[in-house]
């Protein structure tokens, strides 16, 4: 029995090594995952009884790692979800029904070792990560009618700590080009080699400092279902969320590590833009990473 006992934990050893890690937000599957792994106890009765506990194991270990992983999802620029849960106790309560209510995507079982991938949904109308953290607003604010101007000098810099570096551009002019008025079906803005993270709730701002998207803008039942934005690495990935003609805008930098930033003169066109075919009002909205 020892024999055996040592044998399927060698095994579950190795399978810890050869299986790869399945963790993490999913903004492309829309969903936070998490793997579990199980052994059976050695008072077993028979192989199926050993298969049924190690599957219970598997998924017990599977929901621990799962809550790891929902903690650290960042929520805003600011904000994870262990903070939202720390400050608030119906936060707290939603999110563990929703651990509760995890599915288990993928299951095998070797060597007398069970292995689980469980996940929930980032977004939906109910039984969402979405729906338990993010605020249902009764009003929105208003996109901005007016654009600050763009600051003449210092050049703009991202507010981050101090120990981090943070690529930006130097350039000031508008990025858009062969303009065509009154046909956006959403917006592409391309983060490409500026370090921009994933974020459920993103705000887009100006060099100026100046805010032209973010949830307050948004009907929130709209973003709790669908989100506020997707994530692409690079124009290969999925920018199907901006439409057959999305305007494509370069940022500037990144703020916060979440927040991207476009020059003045873009900001002015993407308002403009929104205002005939209301495509920020839709969250059809793509960041290349």
């Amino acid at each position: 029995m020892k024999q055996k006992i040592l044998g399927l934990a060698a095994a579950f050893l190795l399978l810890l090594c050869s299986v790869a890690f399945a963790a993490g937000a999913d903004y492309d599957l829309n969903r936070v995952e998490a793997d579990g792994f199980g052994l059976p106890p050695a008072y077993a009765a028979s192989e199926a009884q050993s298969r049924l506990m190690a599957r219970r194991a598997a998924i017990a270990d599977a929901q621990r790692n799962l809550a790891e992983q929902i903690a650290g999802v960042q929520v805003d620029s600011e904000t994870t979800v262990q903070n939202l849960q720390i400050s608030s106790d119906v936060v707290k309560t939603r999110v563990s029904a929703l651990l509760k209510g995890a599915k288990v995507v993928s299951e095998s079982y070797e060597d007398g070792a069970y292995h689980v991938i469980m996940a929930l949904p980032l977004y939906g109308a109910t039984n969402s990560l979405a729906s338990a953290v993010l605020p249902q607003t009764t009003q929105r604010e208003s996109f901005p009618a007016t654009i600050l101007p763009e600051p003449d000098e210092p050049q703009y810099t991202p507010t981050q700590p101090e120990t981090t570096t943070v690529t930006t551009t130097t350039t000031r002019t508008t990025t858009i080009t062969n303009r065509q008025s009154g046909t956006y079906t959403g917006i592409i803005v391309d983060c490409t080699g500026l370090g921009l993270r994933t974020a459920m709730s993103p705000v887009i701002k100006t060099t100026a400092g100046e805010k032209i998207y973010g949830y307050k803008n948004l009907d929130s039942k709209k973003v709790i279902k669908n989100g506020m934005a997707g994530y692409a690495n690079g124009y290969d990935g999925n920018v199907s969320r901006a439409g057959s003609n999305p305007l494509v805008v370069k940022a500037v930098g990144v703020d916060h590590y979440f927040n991207p930033v476009v020059n003045v003169a873009d900001a002015k066109i993407i308002l403009e833009e929104n205002g005939y075919t209301h495509f920020l009002d839709n969250c059809a909205v793509v960041f290349i990473r």
